[in-house]
């Protein structure tokens, strides 16, 4: 038996729900409806032209990604536009969008802790309380210990290495020991604050701008910018919990990831 559409939906905001996004995030069912059986559910960091092709050559039903494909109101629908073929094929395939953003970086276990998970910190703690769930705060990024104090350097490498990422942007004294360690999902610069006040040596997101970098750089605190795309650290993570989620209640709904790589730069 599969999954009606509605059923993936409920077990996944077990998850991560809606309530834990920020006010205003363009989250939920974006696209197409859930009023259907979901054979085959794909989770992505970005719904492109290249990552819909992927969902119907996997024949897909339902797309589950942590970046939003509409973000205002649309005033049209020109199928010639490049957002307008998007909806298009996405409609013309019956393929749903539901979009995870920021509940999905503050739910437990979420983004932002997988980050932390995978630089193995300890001792971890929300950066910013957004809200109170069950009695437990809920935030934004997260903030840890290191394992083992390791100079800037070294622990700008193993971000590299951790997060598949060709290069990193870095501010800071490269011979600092590093100890404590902020890391956030996305674009963290209006984080800084935070990571100070909780007394990291380090945070570690990314789009950092550079008057933001010069701040940090004055008051103190390394940065660490591995880029926007590390999220795609939520793909098969996410669809390892959805997949025993479904499993655990005898359906037979596939859960994939995405294999499209959605960085938009390249490093030369």
């Amino acid at each position: 038996m599969f999954a009606k559409g509605q059923t993936v939906i409920q077990l996944f905001e077990l998850f991560a729900p809606k309530r834990l996004a920020l006010p205003d995030d363009k989250i939920g069912l974006q696209l197409g409806t859930l009023h259907k059986n979901i054979k085959k559910v794909m989770v992505a960091l970005d719904v492109t032209i290249e990552v819909v092709e992927e969902a119907i050559g996997q024949q897909a039903d339902l797309i589950i990604a942590h970046h939003a494909i509409i973000y205002r109101p649309l005033t049209g629908l020109n199928t010639d536009t490049v957002e307008g073929r998007l909806y298009e094929m996405l409609i013309k395939h019956d393929i749903a969008v539901y979009i995870a953003h920021t509940n999905l970086d503050v739910a437990e276990g979420g983004i932002n802790d997988m980050m932390a998970a995978a630089l193995n910190l300890t001792d971890i703690r929300i950066l910013c309380p957004t809200d109170v769930l069950n009695g437990k705060d809920q935030g934004i990024g997260r903030v840890g210990k290191l394992t083992l104090p390791m100079d800037l350097k070294l622990l700008s490498e193993e971000v590299k290495t951790v997060f598949k990422v060709p290069m990193v942007r870095v501010v800071g004294d490269l011979k600092r020991q590093i100890r404590k360690v902020a890391v956030l999902g996305g674009a963290g610069g209006k984080y800084v604050k935070h990571a100070l006040f909780a007394g990291a040596d380090v945070l570690i997101t990314g789009d950092m701008d550079y008057h933001t970098a010069q701040e940090a750089k004055a008051a103190g605190l390394a940065i660490i910018d591995p880029g926007h795309n590390i999220e795609k650290i939520m793909k098969e993570q996410t669809a390892d919990y959805l997949r025993s989620a479904l499993q655990g209640k005898k359906y037979e709904t596939k859960v994939i990831s995405s294999l499209i790589n959605t960085e938009p730069f390249v490093f030369i």
